[in-house]
């Protein structure tokens, strides 16, 4: 990926691929990949005695996202300019421009939001469901086996990427765009939430 740099004055440095001396449409490439190289899930389950327990993890590599959420948090983009990453506030230029890796909001530069600057690496691996359970045998309830079990879906997930979900699905108003067109693209999806279920089960 093409690195983006903030220049003397704060400004954001984009590549003149065209090298014809100015950033225009002729220095669009393609950058990140929404499709994973590799995906996988892993299903297991251990009984001890009258205790059982499941997990299924599950993950995918090597795709990226473009964070949008973040780009709109992170930058002055409308009427309303606030800033609302603690990120882009410590290392903006205006604030810190030694370190800075946020363009300066006062000198009017051109800030894309389809740079490499908001693509992120979306790998990840995700503990999606864990669940316990204990079974109390008919010999001892004198009527039914009783399981009682609890469960939780979404306990963790391990990732870089600084949204909120890596897997979220992109919506978009655009009919005439589909899922795929938007799938590496997070411009709001509602993350996969974290449940916990209790559950009993008689078999007479």
């Amino acid at each position: 990926m093409i690195e983006l740099t903030i220049s003397e004055d704060g400004k954001n440095v984009y590549a003149d691929l065209n090298e014809n001396g100015s950033i225009d449409a002729g220095d669009r490439t393609v950058i990140g990949n929404a499709n994973p190289n590799f995906t996988f899930g892993w299903n297991n389950t251990v009984n001890y005695k009258n205790w059982d327990l499941s997990m299924f993890l599950t993950g995918a590599f090597g795709m990226d996202r473009l964070n949008l959420v973040r780009y709109a948090m992170s930058t002055s983009i409308s009427d309303a300019s606030f800033i609302n990453t603690k990120e882009a506030y410590e290392y903006n230029w205006d604030v810190n421009p030694e370190n800075a890796k946020f363009a300066s909001l006062l000198n009017g530069g051109t800030n894309y939001a389809n740079s490499t600057q908001w693509v992120e690496n979306a790998s990840y691996v995700r503990l999606a469901n864990l669940s316990l359970g204990y079974t109390f045998p008919k010999s001892k309830t004198k009527f039914a086996d009783i399981r009682l079990s609890v469960s939780c879906q979404n306990l963790f997930t391990i990732t870089k990427y600084k949204g909120m979900d890596p897997t979220a699905s992109a919506f978009t108003d655009d009919s005439s765009k589909s899922v795929d067109v938007s799938s590496g693209v997070d411009i709001g999806g509602y993350p996969t939430p974290r449940t916990f279920t209790f559950g009993i089960k008689m078999n007479f």
